[in-house]
């Protein structure tokens, strides 16, 4: 195939899907003609009618191709890949991304003399394209190729790894399709799904940053975390300064006397959090000498996960003077730096994540970084740092959408756990405690209020939640 012009080449990846078609619909026309055969023989006076019958015989088999083609098409099927690789094949030739020469003096034709071999694999929505590294005159495209390939794959890189002579680029198709359900999440001791085939290692990876515009799905976000560290069994601690849908949960049994929303409550419950790791410290050091091993952490002596959720964490840090300012930072930085042994993590929200109240690479050490919702490019640069990442927008009705990034790696599209407008956060978190914790009476009250929210029932009133 290389031996050809680049126009023959062209040519023919242009229409190879027209080549499949036709190859769908061949068994329609050798049918419509086999009949037409049959009729001709046996009634010749027939063939104007038997003519009609295979022809609409025929332009049905052409209308189930093309319905089968588009079907597969639309569902990342076989044509979704040989459109891929059309794409790739055109990229090279259009791009003339290939070594050639004369044939001779008197022969003006080229010979494709080098032609990178790319390959490409996909499998479970996710693609790998791999260009080689061989130090010909177009490795260092290659080596930028990355945002481009979102662009004409309409998928979302989120990976880039060198290999031996390759680069390798990894992309999600339609990363949406990845998206799990509330009631789905499987959590363990180990990590929390957020997406099928992409979970967060929170011992290795600790704190979660949040960032998110008004209605972009924050708060969902972080009550769908606050369900799974329940589920594992933590000792979970709410900050929500703004009195929102965080603080409504105040009046759940298992959270009493956790959720916290004035000034002065709130500064009490960081400083407490953070006496609370200093002393589980001290117990810790105790058990390391008593075993006299290294590399253990909290779980090693079963020791139980305890987890800050703090939303809006700017607009609480705005409202304190100087010195309650430095006060809270420094809790909060030692929680960060410390916590991860220990077993304590912090969940922090806010619509921006300013450098402000971040000091000394505090952001840096969140493990976790998620903005959802459409951010200002500033906005990105804060929470993810410097990328080429192409930042695309998705439709109106897409809720809880955004990126997110995990120990620093390629920042990748993200959407957050749906939230179904029948689940109910409080009714859930009720079904946590012990039936003799709780009157039937009462736990209908609370039920009643979880419902009867202002924010729930806008969104119940939507038709669902994200």
């Amino acid at each position: 195939m290389f031996k050809y012009k680049g126009i023959r080449i062209r040519r023919f990846h242009r229409d190879i899907v027209f080549i499949y078609l036709s190859l769908m619909s061949l068994p329609f026309t050798l049918l419509s003609i086999s009949f037409l055969y049959l009729v001709y023989a046996r009634s010749p006076d027939k063939l104007i009618w038997a003519a009609l019958a295979a022809a609409i015989f025929a332009f049905c088999g052409a209308i189930i191709s093309f319905a089968v083609y588009k079907r597969s098409d639309n569902h990342n099927g076989f044509f979704t890949r040989v459109k891929h690789r059309q794409l790739l094949a055109r990229m090279i030739i259009d791009n003339k991304l290939y070594l050639a020469k004369n044939r001779n003096r008197n022969n003006p034709r080229q010979k494709i003399i080098y032609f990178p071999k790319i390959y490409y694999h996909y499998k479970e929505l996710i693609i790998t394209v791999r260009f080689p590294m061989d130090l010909q005159k177009n490795q260092d495209k290659f080596n930028r190729i990355g945002e481009q390939l979102e662009q004409a794959l309409f998928a979302d890189l989120f990976d880039i790894i060198d290999e031996k002579g390759f680069k390798a680029y990894k992309l999600i198709n339609d990363p949406i399709q990845n998206r799990i359900n509330i009631t789905d999440t499987k959590p363990d001791s180990k990590e929390i799904e957020l997406m099928h085939g992409f979970t967060w290692d929170y011992n290795k990876f600790p704190h979660a940053l949040i960032s998110g515009v008004t209605g972009g799905g924050k708060t969902y976000f972080i009550q769908a975390l606050l369900k799974s560290f329940i589920d594992l069994g933590a000792n979970c601690y709410i900050c929500d300064p703004k009195m929102s849908d965080l603080s409504q949960l105040d009046q759940i049994p298992i959270l009493e006397e956790k959720v916290f929303s004035s000034t002065g409550q709130i500064n009490k419950c960081v400083r407490e959090f953070y006496e609370q790791m200093v002393e589980r410290q001290k117990e810790y050091k105790q058990l390391l000498r008593k075993v006299g091993e290294i590399g253990k952490d909290y779980r090693s002596f079963n020791m139980q996960p305890k987890v800050l959720f703090f939303d809006e964490y700017v607009a609480h840090m705005s409202n304190l003077d100087f010195k309650e300012q430095e006060k809270t930072l420094g809790y909060l930085k030692q929680i960060i730096l410390l916590g991860r042994q220990l077993g304590f993590f912090l969940v922090a929200g806010m619509q921006r994540p300013d450098a402000k109240y971040f000091e000394d690479g505090m952001r840096d050490q969140f493990g976790l970084r998620i903005s959802l919702g459409q951010m200002s490019r500033s906005g990105y640069i804060m929470m993810f740092g410097e990328s080429d990442k192409n930042f695309k927008v998705q439709s109106d009705k897409v809720r809880g959408w955004g990126y997110v990034s995990i120990g620093g790696a390629y920042v990748r599209a993200f959407f957050a756990p749906f939230v179904p407008s029948e689940f109910s956060f409080y009714n859930y978190l009720l079904s946590k405690d012990e039936p003799s914790q709780l009157s039937d009476q009462s736990r209908q009250a609370i039920a009643e209020r979880g419902r009867g929210t202002p924010s729930e029932a806008a969104r119940a009133k939507s038709g669902g939640r994200s």
